[in-house]
């Protein structure tokens, strides 16, 4: 009987130290494994520049209210490693947008979103000169080697210098957009424009509520599909 236990007991030794080897043996396979290296996002980080007015400033707003602040967002939540930069300076004709237009340049953006012309078109400027100070600055940004995508923001002209004025100034933006084969986004639209909840008290600037629906009705997805291969 004795010998009956003795076997057993060895057996049931046996048994354990083939147990304890099996799981030891399957933990250093599983060590020795190569393992998948971590995902990597694309180091390049996408610099954007919205080079305008007090339109693209964010004129009275906090600056986290203006559309480029808001445009940044949607696109990181979008899962795109973007700095958008606000080049937005208030009170700025086309002219002097021409005057930064190489400094703007010199920054090597990757997209350049023009958003120019209004204050022109409030100061009823000559039709003629705002376009060829537009001209020459679409002109400037595309020049050199590596030149950024222009998204070209469509303005409009209101009433201020009488419909004919409108009709010809208003027209400046798809015939360059058609020159330089650049893509005319929406931006002051009669829908968001003439909805006052959108507009600062001044009844001229756009609020956040404004800026937010410009982002997200037009920009946005313009900028997205230049973004993505």
């Amino acid at each position: 009987m004795k010998q009956i236990y003795k076997i057993l007991f060895v057996t049931a030794i046996v048994g354990l130290g083939l147990v304890l080897w099996a799981i030891f043996s399957e933990r250093q396979t599983s060590q020795n494994e190569p393992k998948p290296a971590p995902k990597t996002q694309n180091a390049k980080e996408i610099k954007i520049l919205a080079f305008g007015d007090s339109l693209t400033a964010g004129y009275n707003l906090p600056s986290g209210e203006s559309y480029p602040s808001q445009l940044e967002v949607k696109l990181s939540e979008a899962g795109f490693s973007v700095q958008v930069i606000n080049s937005g300076v208030s009170g700025e004709t086309t002219r002097g947008n021409l005057e930064r237009a190489e400094f703007i340049r010199s920054q090597n953006p990757d997209i350049v979103l023009l958003g120019i012309g209004g204050n022109d078109a409030l100061r009823s400027l000559p039709v003629a000169e705002t376009k060829s100070n537009m001209d020459k600055t679409i002109r400037i940004l595309q020049g050199k080697a590596n030149p950024p995508v222009v998204l070209l923001l469509q303005m409009q002209s209101p009433l201020n210098s009488g419909f004919s004025y409108k009709q010809v100034f208003d027209a400046i933006y798809p015939n360059l957009a058609n020159t330089y084969k650049l893509e005319l986004v929406p931006f002051l639209t009669e829908e968001i424009f003439l909805d006052s909840t959108n507009l600062l008290p001044d009844g001229i600037h756009l609020n956040k509520k404004g800026y937010g629906q410009v982002v997200e009705q037009h920009i946005l997805q313009a900028v997205i599909q230049k973004l993505s291969p």
